[in-house]
Order: structure tokens, then C-alpha cells, then sequence
């Protein structure tokens, strides 16, 4: 899956809540309800669904319905509303593909999957749009849009329109393979130190009751797999009357691509293989050697930067020495749900410690700081591992557990044993802890019942449409080698390695976004990758922050339907509606967020509410009023996700104020004066 990959966990929980508490406060004093979707309760085949009424600004082609059956079923796209929370200035055109569960039996139960249709912002953009397959397996497309839409997508959308869709068993397509008892058992135990052994046994517990209450829902979780995931995508183009598209896959999505050049080639211009995953490898015998290649890959990378090295000398023996000295005493922490705005007391053991690394060398945001990871919990510091795994639970979020087990238990299990994956997982002792919990899966796979796939789902395709496969130098989960490996089958086939990525390479630099954009504006045509000769290593942190000069730079922009203008330091980020961040690294959560919402709220009353989901570690305590802008400022100090913060509160023109400043402990005096006070000095809304 992809989404979220920025590292402001905490700025983009902000930066929404601030929003929505604002927006909930402004309705309540009215007496105004907010407008929910309309929706009429349908009936499909036994299967309960619900049906939207059609958005009203629609930019893409108008409704459309292909006429082509194939074999006994027609593919029908029905335009419906967005499901998911708005993008700033972004109108999409949204529907459900209705096609039916088991092809083989079209009068059964009928699958729908929400899709969403970006134009771009080219006037002149060709008619072929690029459709993104997510990766996952089940991981959502539509639900983590809020989070960064312009920094993921911005890019593609500036030359052609953007298709995106939750495939079957996933997010808000219906019927929806998401196994909540699986997360609820994640966040229950979060805080003990139980063995591998209990809590295979709770989680496999977890997942028996999802299976159960899937199958008495009527869902037969043989028919969620790469097969028909790839006929899917078939269906879609000629349910949406495209004549010819280019299709992007990242991760798992690469795998779903692969099938539909093997199954339903017809219409495809170009694909994109980021992170390759051919069916031909063997997912759970290679993953060992996949990250211990992407450990040497870091530590190579610290030895080789002299800041790094000088700041985490023998880091490959310390990270190991620490995960060893963390199974046996764990440090206690926290994290947010970012869902549901709560925290959980967490603990970092040994395997929780190296799941962190794995999943940051996905991520060319973490990456550098994961030195500092190391060093900081050497030190009893939990700060930094508290904001990793906070990123790490979000993501459960955000996956169908139940469409994972069924692509691969179906495809991918069957062709391993665990007498495989174990002897492969002895061969790097130091990685014991992380790998123990991993051979319950073939136990799972058991209960499941997702059928088994033919041979042909663990062969190499072969195909001559022109691909780009694109791979990351750190990428733990799916290496250079396994690209390499999808692309000796492709005729028209191109490999680049972006050295100093993770996973998503063409979501992580600019560099590969210009590759992968080059490559769609022109397919068959030489490709300039000199742009990769210029990529430069990660910048390590070293757990000191350079102090730069604060300049000051005008803004004006619509932040949910009310114009707000003033200042922002220049070269910080602008990460969401009215809010910017620093980002030095991932591990520097500094942000100014400036929103305001129509009518004068009361202080205590919006402070209150902030204090309790904004996850501020105490109340936010009074600190104070200042005079800025036309309005008095009240303001209040607080802690949140152990960052300093700052609250600001001003009614004015008819409006409220809302101004944020998270900052690292040693500089709050020092940015409070250089952009707080002129930030509330400066604010205007109307």
C-alpha cells in the first residue's frame, strides 16, 4: 500500500482535526446540521450495499456505460458521490464498477468498486489517463487521499487525467473484506510483552471471527484475488468507454498490473512496475535475505557519510545489540490512533525495534533518521520510536486484512511451505525476533479458505508492451533483483534503480517522477535517465537540528471556503489547507498551521475540545493574550506527541482564527518570537 509516506504524522492529524473540530463547533452554535450524503439502502444479490446519489461537479467525460458483454455479464460503471473526505481543489468525477463477484456465475453476487476520476490540470491533457493499481495487498487507494493528495498525485496530474479505485474487498468498494477484529486485538496487546506464541494465537483467533462473519455475510473469499482483481481493471476501462489508458502499479500493484498485461491486455498504452513483484518469486522464503540486503544497503550508506559515521559508529552491531537488550526489557511509550484520535500505551520490544526499520526503509523520508532511531532509545528516548509507530498503526488503518489473506493465501502460500520459510529465516540469526511471528500465517491460510491458485499464478509473464520497471536501492520488501527479474520477460522492458529510495520510487523523488512521467509521455521513445547520476545518498540525521534564518514570505488561500492570508517562513513545506512544515527530517514535527472558520467561537470551548482530540498530553494551559492582526489573541501552551504547542485563538471580521505552532523543545522560545507573533501579527481572514 501506499499513503501517508510523508513523515508529519503528527502535523497531518493536526492539521484535520483542527479542521473538523472547528467546522462541528460552528454547526452546533447554529443549530445546523451538517449535510450527509444522500443515500438510498439496496439490495445486490443477497448483498447489502448502499447506493450515492451523483456528485454535482464532475470533471471527466460524462456517464458512461460500456455496451460490450463479456461472456454472460456487462461491465457497468454507475456514477455515484465521493465517499471519501474532500480534496482541496480537486472535483473528481466518482462512481462504483458493478461487476459480478464470481464471473463464473454473473446472476450471483455483484461486487462494487468505488472509483474516483481526477482531471488534470493540462488543458491540453491526451485522452489516455494513467489508472493506479495500490499495492497491499489491500491496500486502500481512496480512504489516505486527505493525507498529502497534491505531494503524491500532483505530479501525474499535471500532464494527464488520474484514475484511482479501492479494489475488490477493500475500503469503500463494497462488499468489503476489512477485519476490525484484527486491529482491536492490535491495539488491546500493544502494551504487553506477551510471547510470539499467545499472540499468534489471539491474532489467529481475531482473524477466525473475521472469516466467520465474512462468510455469513455471504461472501465466497475464493473469487479476491490477482485473477479477478485483473479482470477488474478490464472491466473498468470499458465500463468508463476508455479506448486506451497507462497503467501505474506500485508493490502489490505490480503484481495486479502483470496480471492484466497476462489477462487483459487489450487497451494498454504503457505500465509503470514500481517496487516489482513478480509471480514467480516466493514472498515469505525471500523476505530474509530481502531485508537483510536493505540493512546492508543502510549501513553501508551511514559508513559512508561521514556526519553519520561519526554520529553512529558500529551501527550494525548496536542496532542488533539493542533489539536483543529491548526484548528483555522493553521501554514503554505511546501512540495515537489516528482514526479515532485516541492514544495507547505501547511498549518497544526487540521485534517491535526492527519492524521499525522495516517498514522506514521503505519510506525515503525515514530513512534518515533511522540511525538516530537507533541511538535515541540507546539513550531511553522514545520520541522518535513513539512517531514511527504511531505511523505504523496508522497503516492497519488503512489495509482489508481479509483481502490480504485471500490473494495470498490463495497465490502466494500454496507455493511455499513453512519448513521453507523457517530454514530460509535461520540462515540471518540476527533477524530471529522479527521473523518468529511470521510462520502463523501459514497457519491462517488454513482456516481461511481462499482456495488455491493454478500454477500459471506463480510463473513469469511474458509480454511486449513497453514497461517501465523502477525499483528503490533501500527497498526491504521488493529489491533491484525482483525488478530485474520482471523485466527479463519484457520485450519492450526498461529497469532503472534510483539509488537512495526506498519503496514507491516514483512517489519519492523527483527524479524518478520525472523518469516515470518521460516514460508515459513517450512509451516506445529513447528514455532520459541521466537525471539518476545526480541523486544524491540519504542526508543522515544526527539529532541536531541547524537553527536557519526565519525570512518571512506573503500567502493568501482558500482554507475550507474561507480566504486566509499572511505569513510563512519561506522554504517550509506546505503540507495541507492553511499549514507548513519545516521537514528537515522526519523526526522534526515543526509546523505552523493558520485556518480560520466563520463566526466567533468561544475560547474555552474550541481549546477544550482541541485538548481532547488533538491528543495534548495535559490541558493546554492559558499563557496569556496578545494583540495581532486586528484581533486578541488567546492564547494556550500544551504538549503534544512530546512537541511543545502553541494554540492561538481570535474572532475578527466575522470570523474565527485559528493558529498552531508545533515546535521542538529547545527552539520554542526562539520560533514563538521569529514566526508566532509576526504569524498572528500578519493574519487576515475573511
Amino acid at each position: 500500500m501506499v499513503g501517508m509516506n510523508r513523515a508529519a504524522i503528527a502535523i497531518i492529524v493536526l492539521i484535520a482535526v483542527v479542521a473538523g473540530a472547528a467546522v462541528w463547533l460552528l454547526n452546533r452554535d447554529t443549530g445546523d446540521d451538517v449535510a450527509s450524503p444522500t443515500t438510498t439502502s439496496t439490495v445486490v444479490a443477497g448483498t447489502p450495499t448502499t447506493t450515492t446519489s451523483p456528485t454535482e461537479n464532475s470533471t471527466a467525460p460524462e456517464s458512461t456505460t460500456t455496451t460490450e458483454t463479456i461472456g454472460a455479464y456487462t461491465p457497468v460503471f454507475e456514477d455515484a458521490r465521493c465517499e471519501f473526505d474532500p480534496i482541496p481543489d480537486r472535483e473528481p468525477r466518482c462512481g462504483f464498477l458493478i461487476v459480478p463477484e464470481n464471473r463464473t456465475d454473473p446472476e450471483g453476487n455483484q461486487v462494487r468498486l468505488h472509483v474516483a476520476w481526477f482531471e488534470s490540470d493540462n488543458a491540453g491533457a491526451p485522452a489516455d489517463p494513467v489508472v493506479y493499481l495500490d499495492g497491499g495487498p489491500g491496500g486502500e487507494s481512496l480512504s489516505t487521499l486527505q493525507f498529502g493528495f497534491e505531494d503524491q498525485w500532483g505530479g501525474f496530474l499535471a500532464e494527464r487525467d488520474l484514475i484511482l479505485f479501492d479494489q475488490r474487498g477493500v475500503g469503500f468498494s463494497e462488499p468489503s473484506l476489512e477485519c476490525g477484529e484484527a486491529r482491536d486485538y492490535l491495539l488491546d496487546v500493544i502494551d504487553e510483552n506477551i510471547s510470539v506464541e499467545d499472540y499468534l494465537a489471539g491474532e489467529q483467533a481475531s482473524y477466525l471471527e473475521c472469516h466467520d462473519r465474512l462468510i455469513g455475510q455471504g461472501i465466497d473469499l475464493a473469487q479476491y484475488n490477482t485473477v479477478t482483481n485483473a479482470a477488474d481493471v478490464g472491466d473498468l476501462r470499458l465500463a468508463l468507454g476508455i479506448d486506451e489508458w497507462n497503467v501505474l502499479g506500485i508493490s502489490y500493484g505490480t503484481r495486479l498490473a502483470q496480471g492484466v498485461m497476462r489477462d487483459r491486455p487489450d487497451g494498454i498504452r504503457s505500465v509503470i512496475l514500481d517496487s516489482a513483484y513478480p509471480p514467480d518469486v516466493d514472498l515469505f522464503t525471500e523476505l530474509p535475505a530481502n531485508y537483510d540486503r536493505a540493512l546492508d544497503e543502510l549501513f553501508a550508506g551511514c559508513a559512508a557519510d561521514a556526519e553519520c559515521a561519526a554520529a553512529y559508529p558500529n551501527l550494525e552491531q548496536r542496532l542488533f545489540t539493542l533489539a536483543d537488550e529491548l526484548e528483555a526489557d522493553p521501554i514503554a511509550t505511546s501512540v495515537r490512533d489516528i482514526t479515532t484520535l485516541e492514544r495507547y500505551d505501547a511498549i518497544i520490544d526487540g521485534e517491535a525495534l526492527l519492524g521499525l526499520v522495516f517498514q522506514g526503509l521503505y519510506s525515503a523520508e525515514i530513512i534518515p533518521v533511522l540511525p538516530q532511531l537507533v541511538s535515541d532509545l540507546e539513550g531511553g528516548d522514545a520520541t522518535l520510536a513513539s512517531l514511527l509507530l504511531t505511523n505504523r498503526v496508522a497503516q492497519t488503518a488503512f489495509v482489508s486484512d481479509g483481502m490480504y489473506l485471500s490473494v495470498q493465501c490463495n497465490e502466494e502460500v500454496p507455493f511455499s511451505s513453512v519448513a521453507e520459510a523457517e530454514a530460509a529465516a535461520a540462515a540471518y540469526p540476527d533477524l530471529a525476533l522479527f521473523f518468529a511471528g511470521n510462520y502463523g500465517f501459514y497457519e491462517n491460510c488454513e482456516l481461511w479458505g481462499s482456495g488455491e491458485a493454478g500454477t500459471a499464478e506463480n510463473e513469469a509473464i511474458t509480454s511486449d508492451l513497453p514497461t517501465l520497471v523502477m525499483a528503490g536501492e533501500y527497498d526491504p520488501i521488493t529489491p533491484p533483483a525482483w525488478g530485474e527479474r520482471a523485466v527479463a520477460g519484457l520485450s519492450n522492458g526498461t529497469f532503472v534503480l534510483f539509488p537512495g529510495v526506498g519503496h514507491a520510487a516514483s512517489l519519492s523523488a523527483d527524479c524518478p517522477l520525472g523518469v516515470a512521467l518521460a516514460f508515459f509521455a513517450d512509451p516506445t521513445g529513447p528514455l532520459d535517465t541521466s537525471c539518476v547520476e545526480s541523486m544524491t545518498p540519504p542526508d543522515f540525521a544526527t539529532g541536531e537540528i541547524e537553527a536557519a534564518e526565519i525570512v518571512l514570505i506573503p500567502f493568501e488561500e482558500d482554507v475550507f471556503g474561507v480566504t486566509v492570508s499572511g505569513v510563512v517562513p519561506e522554504g517550509w513545506e506546505r503540507v495541507g489547507p492553511g499549514a507548513w512544515a519545516r521537514s528537515t527530517n522526519v523526526a522534526d514535527q515543526t509546523a505552523i498551521v493558520q485556518q480560520a472558520v466563520p463566526g466567533a467561537g468561544d475560547p474555552e470551548l474550541l481549546i477544550g475540545l482541541f485538548a481532547s482530540q488533538l491528543g495534548f498530553a495535559d490541558d493546554p494551559q492559558p499563557n496569556g493574550t496578545y494583540d495581532g492582526g486586528g484581533r486578541t489573541w488567546t492564547l494556550y501552551v500544551g504538549t503534544i506527541d512530546g512537541f511543545p504547542t502553541e494554540v492561538a485563538l481570535g474572532a475578527g471580521d466575522g470570523v474565527t482564527g485559528i493558529v498552531v505552532l508545533v515546535t521542538p523543545a529547545e527552539e520554542r522560545d526562539a520560533l514563538r518570537s521569529s514566526v508566532l507573533l509576526p504569524v498572528l501579527d500578519a493574519f487576515r481572514a475573511n
